[in-house]
């Protein structure tokens, strides 16, 4: 992304000098100010103090109609009515951690199986990047190889296994159009643990059969979301999961979706039933912790029983399934999480998507626009939505970033805060918030085309 200041960042300067001055005393205790890289965007990031439903309001006591939503993991609406109940409740009856397995966390695991068929068993962590980590882990354990298919442009967490090819900052670097490289995105990775993680496109089963032809015998397992993220949003093809499920089974590989992202926001449950695919594993993770640190992974009975204590596959974590978190996920799960609130979710987010297609087309601004559930992106400059990252990449970034101050600085956080997230549309929005977006949005088109 260019470091030079787009005409919009006036107006946001202007009514944020708070978050300036918490931004520059936080850099000198958190590296860039923040505590995790998303977080940090130029000229600086916004400091939150609170949120309700469908907004938040920073230290400048600007309030901002979020649909970020904590990239996915907010979509009940902050301080949902519902889970403040269940919170409130665990920690004042029960309390917060009890170093011991609770009937909270056993209410949680019935529930999501009964919602998600394809977890027989499953084991609770506190973040989507640990359960990744964890479902790798268990595959190379059942198969006894060392090897994984990852798709370039996703994102599964921050750990050595999957961190490649997750973002490639230039062309120069990806490797052939045919084969991706497999490129360590954070310095520190070993190089014998990045050649263990080979790259394929999204929606690209030429170059899938190919690697595990090359690779025969050698790998674990693939690895991809059923609806690919942090590429903006990316549907798979017709047919395509199901003839990965067919590759993985000829080549004798496991079936790897991660959902931390797309479980209960793509779809009413897991992304991968809207497509009639079932996985040998999957994570979950966001929304299955009601706002609070939770995720999970699971699978066939067959490869979880491979899980310490009864197999060997080492499985830790003090904070695993605390009861605090399971008591909000289970109210969030059971009481937002309804077939009626996920039918408004979608309905708003077709509309959202339905508005930014005619305001671009108005203005004669070229977008292309993609929509899953209460998800979707745009991208600048594309003609049509894309098939997998390297396509997605060749959107308009500095255009985006325009569109993402000058959203800020009316009010609206219109994404995460980068080109390759999402919009979600949470369970507390409103129709005249997606109107509004819309509008606002459409001054924005209007203004490009001009200058």
């Amino acid at each position: 992304m260019s470091t030079s200041t787009p005409p919009e960042a006036s107006k946001f300067l202007e009514r944020t000098p708070g978050s300036r001055r918490v931004f520059e005393e936080a850099s000198r205790y958190f590296p860039g100010g923040v505590n995790s890289a998303i977080q940090y965007f130029r000229p600086y990031p916004i400091y939150m103090v609170k949120g309700y439903g469908s907004r938040v309001w920073d230290v400048d006591e600007n309030e901002y109609i979020d649909f970020c939503m904590a990239y996915g993991a907010m979509t009940a609406g902050h301080r949902n009515p519902a889970i403040v109940e269940a919170i409130r409740e665990q920690v004042a009856e029960k309390g917060t951690l009890l170093g011991a397995p609770t009937p909270e966390a056993l209410a949680l695991a019935k529930e999501l199986r009964k919602r998600i068929p394809a977890l027989e068993m499953l084991r609770f962590t506190n973040s989507g990047g640990e359960a990744t980590m964890y479902a790798v882990r268990l595959a190379r354990a059942i198969t006894k190889r060392d090897k994984i298919i990852k798709m370039e442009g996703a994102y599964h967490g921050a750990h050595d296994y999957l961190l490649i090819s997750d973002k490639p900052s230039k062309y120069a670097l990806m490797g052939s159009q045919h084969v991706p490289a497999s490129i360590p995105d954070s310095e520190g990775t070993p190089e014998a643990v990045a050649k263990l993680t080979l790259v394929a496109h999204f929606n690209d089963l030429d170059c899938i059969e190919y690697l595990l032809k090359k690779h025969e015998n050698e790998i674990a397992a693939i690895v991809t979301e059923p609806i690919q993220t942090n590429s903006g949003v990316i549907p798979p093809e017709a047919g395509y999961l199901k003839e990965l499920r067919r590759l993985a089974d000829y080549y004798g590989v496991l079936l790897i979706f991660d959902e931390v992202k797309t479980g209960f926001n793509a779809a009413p449950t897991a992304a991968h039933q809207l497509y009639g695919v079932e996985p040998d594993l999957i994570t979950l993770g966001k929304v299955i912790g009601g706002g609070t640190p939770l995720a999970a992974f699971g699978g066939k009975e067959e490869y979880m029983e491979e899980i310490t204590p009864i197999g060997r596959v080492v499985h830790y974590g003090t904070y695993n399934a605390n009861p605090l978190s399971a008591a909000a996920g289970l109210a969030c799960i059971t009481k937002v999480f309804t077939e009626d609130t996920h039918r408004r979710m979608a309905e708003l987010s077709v509309k959202l998507a339905k508005g930014l297609k005619e305001v671009a087309q108005d203005a004669g601004l070229t977008v292309a626009i993609t929509q899953v559930g209460n998800m979707g992106s745009i991208f600048f400059g594309l003609d049509r939505a894309p098939r997998n990252f390297r396509e997605a990449y060749r959107a308009d970034k500095k255009l985006w970033y325009r569109w993402w101050l000058g959203m800020l600085a009316q009010g609206i956080i219109p994404y995460g805060g980068a080109w390759f997230e999402e919009w979600f549309i949470s369970a507390m929005h409103t129709e005249e918030d997606v109107e509004k977006a819309i509008e606002a949005s459409g001054e924005l088109f209007r203004r490009f085309t001009r200058h």
